[in-house]
């Protein structure tokens, strides 16, 4: 794996890498496999290679209180780093997955051992916190058709690949999902994704992928 490419290591050298090397694992999982489950203990950290990972979190009545989707060269978990002992949310594979992990230890002390390692492990932090605010504030919104679309808005600008026709959304994501990143209803999610696609805002693959074909209708609702 080249380590570079991943934001984490884009600051380290060509020896930083040497030296977690020897203590990397690469591993395989198939669609829908668990990686890790809430409560398990925090000894991994794992670097996403190929495919995509889900995070998620419920509470005792099964009512969904974290949800998150990571892409490739993402890292994880990132809650809890030098200070908690169990994972917070458990992860699933949402396709079939490639990744590395490496011991949770030896990877905190390597960040620790060098200031300008762990500036830049606070910096990406920040850019993750930044991210879950804005979907704080899409579901926050009072009317289901903007946050609705505002959904969609957050997938193209964090999961979008531009494409000649428009952004395709790499992450496979049903309608379900939607409504739970949303706060809204199956059935609203399903009348809206009718709407849309009948205005042809969206459209779907042969592979049920959605692609964004107007990218500026959904960034004019961010604003």
């Amino acid at each position: 794996m080249n380590l570079g490419q991943s934001q984490l290591f884009s600051l380290g050298d060509e020896e930083d890498f040497k030296s977690l090397e020897k203590h990397m694992y690469k591993r395989t999982y198939k669609k829908n496999q668990l990686l890790f489950t809430e409560g398990d203990p925090r000894d991994k950290i794992y670097f996403l290679l190929e495919g995509f990972v889900k995070l998620e979190r419920f509470n005792q009545e099964a009512t969904i209180l974290y949800l998150d989707y990571l892409k490739p060269n993402d890292f994880f978990p990132y809650r809890g780093m030098f200070t908690d002992e169990y994972y917070h949310f458990s992860a699933y594979a949402l396709t079939d997955i490639v990744v590395y992990y490496i011991p949770m230890t030896i990877f905190e002390n390597f960040i620790l051992s060098d200031k300008s390692r762990l500036f830049h492990v606070v910096k990406i932090l920040t850019g993750i916190m930044e991210q879950h605010e804005k979907r704080i504030e899409i579901i926050t919104t009072n009317y289901v058709k903007d946050r609705i679309e505002l959904t969609f808005a957050y997938l193209m600008i964090y999961y979008g690949t531009k494409i000649q026709n428009g952004i395709i959304i790499d992450i496979p994501i049903p309608q379900t999902e939607i409504a739970k990143l949303s706060g809204a209803s199956r059935e609203s999610v399903s009348h809206i994704f009718k709407e849309l696609k009948e205005d042809k805002l969206i459209s779907q693959n042969d592979n049920k992928q959605i692609i964004i074909n107007q990218p500026d209708y959904f960034l004019n609702r961010l604003k």
